[in-house]
Formats: C-alpha cells, structure tokens, sequence
C-alpha cells in the first residue's frame, strides 16, 4: 500500500506539534490498518518516507512494527497495540486500556532491536490518560538515569486524531487507502456495523426468562447508546469496544437514518415496557431472572423485540449489508 510523500514535520516536542483536535476520526477496523496508518503516521510526523513495517506477522518484533530513520532524531520504531475494540470477528481484543505492565513490557522489548533506537513510540486506540503519561515520564527518567539514550513516547488515540488533522494528504489517504471508506456511503455502513454488532448479544438472542432484569436493562441501555452515539461498550469491563463515527443522527442516507431513528424508537418502548412491567409486578425477579405473572405481556415484549431486529434488518438489507441473528 503506497502511502503519501513525506511532507514538513512542524517543530514542537522531539520535532513534532501536537494540533488541536477538531474533527473526529472512525478507528481502524482491524489490526492491519492500525499498523498501515502508525506506517503513514511515521513517515508524515517525522519526514521519513522510507518508513516500513518490521517483520510480519508472528515472527519476533522487539517491540518493533514499524520503523524508520529520522534525519535529526535518529532511527524512530512504532509499536502497535490497537485496544479497546474489536477483531475481524467481532471478538474484542484483550488488554483494555494501556497498563503499567504492557508499557513497560513493550518498552523492555525494544531495547533488543537490533539496531538502537533513539524514539519508541507505543501507538494505541485507547485515549489519552494522564495516568499513562506519568507512567511515561516515570520510564524517561529511569532511562535517562541508566544512561540509555532512547526516549518513550505513547500516541493516544487523540494525538492520532489531532496528526490527522494536521496532515491533508495523510487524513485523505487513510480514509480512501487504509479504512476504505470513500464517501457518505461507506461511512453510513460504519455506523449501521456498529449498530448491528450491538444487537448481536444475548439480550436479543436468548429467551427473556433466560435474563435478568438489571443485566438485560444495561444491555437495552447499551444498545440505545450504540444507535445514538456510535459507541459500544463491553459488557463486563464497560470499556468501549467499538466506535464508529456517530450515531443515527450522523447517517447521511436519509431513508436509512429514518429507519434506524424508529429502530431507537422501538428501543426506547421497550425498554419502558419492562421498566413498567416491574413496577407492576407483572414482571418479577425470581433467582436472579426475569420471571413474567402475565404469559400475554411477556409475548408483547418477545414481539416487541422482535420487532427491533426485524427493522434493523429492513435498513441491513437495504443497504447490503447482513442482517443479524
């Protein structure tokens, strides 16, 4: 994949200004364009156009994906760790959010490159934290103080964000190269894929006496935020494990972000049913599950939900894309 000509890096910290963010961008789907965009970053933020990816996958990295040599700082390495998301089969990725460990694990392996480096750079999906970069500072002082002249940096993924901003070609690039999302189309099926993922949990695949009520509430809860913000959160952890680049306000087809308007609709009628039929009592909590004093209620709400999926699946299918269950 060919990348954008190196372009003027701006002066700031180790040569490089960190702009302001100001335009949210849709995260690599899989780990591959992770590592295809710290490439283009590498050449773009630091002037190397002839930066490359180390080795292939599953051999022996050193702490290394992607490395490149800067004319004023030296030989620069990129370690990719793409958190909080998913995989190409929809299965999140383990981590979390950048700890103590994997930082200074990571940091540990790099002093076995081959060739030493003057930069390494962990480039990660997870937000900026200051917790992180006093962990940071806390690595550059040690470092310093035993006398190895390599620094450590991390790039969240809001400098990623704000690096994008910064460059034109990079942004336009990686959107049509890396991402491959060309137009209002392709950025629709980003947010409807999100969507999709959301309504594919037990919530809406299991029989509702299999549930309980505060888990199948949080999930409910889950899945609106997903059709309104983009976001998806892990179950357990609550750490985001996908984000698009909105909600269904943000699609541009019309016809589609008026379908998924009333799939939100459903999901907030639902929601209230049960919410209802709690404080009733025709809804009960029995050993931890939901347990239903009304059969014909309880088919209501197996319809209601029902319903959600069958018109998510009227928008998949439009558009092309596969529908859930």
């Amino acid at each position: 994949m060919t990348r954008p000509a190196g372009s003027p890096a701006k002066p700031s910290i180790l040569g490089v200004q960190l702009p302001t963010v100001n335009q949210f961008f849709q995260p690599p789907l899989y780990w591959q364009q992770f590592e295809d965009l710290a490439n283009g970053l590498l050449g773009e933020v630091y002037g190397i156009p002839d930066a490359q990816p180390f080795g292939r996958p599953g051999q022996a990295q050193d702490g290394v994906d992607v490395f490149g040599r800067s004319k004023r700082y030296g030989l620069i390495g990129v370690q990719c760790k793409r958190l909080a998301d998913l995989d190409e089969h929809g299965s999140p990725y383990p981590g979390g959010p950048v700890s103590r460990k994997l930082l200074r694990d990571e940091a540990a392996k790099s002093l076995n490159f081959k060739s030493k480096l003057s930069i390494w750079i962990l480039a990660t999906t997870a937000r900026r934290d200051t917790v992180v970069q006093n962990w940071v500072n806390e690595l550059n002082e040690e470092w310093v103080n035993g006398r190895r002249n390599c620094r450590v940096m991390v790039w969240s993924w809001d400098d990623i964000i704000g690096y994008l901003n910064a460059f034109p070609e990079l942004q336009r690039w990686y959107y049509e190269e890396v991402i491959k999302v060309r137009g209002a189309k392709d950025l629709d099926e980003v947010i409807l894929t999100t969507i999709a993922m959301a309504f594919g949990r037990p919530a809406f695949e299991v029989p509702l006496h299999c549930e309980s009520p505060e888990e199948f509430l949080q999930a409910l809860s889950d899945t609106q935020r997903a059709v309104r913000t983009g976001e998806l959160l892990d179950r357990e952890s609550r750490h985001p494990i996908r984000k698009s680049i909105g909600g269904w306000r943000d699609i541009d087809d019309t016809h589609v972000r008026g379908g998924i308007q009333l799939v939100d609709k459903a999901l907030r009628h639902l929601r209230t049913q049960i919410e209802q039929g709690l404080k009733d009592q025709r809804i009960r909590r029995v050993q931890g599950f939901l347990d239903f004093t009304d059969t014909r209620f309880a088919g209501e709400l197996e319809r209601a939900r029902d319903e959600c999926i069958d018109m998510l699946n009227s928008v998949l299918t439009h558009v092309g894309l596969p529908p859930v269950r």
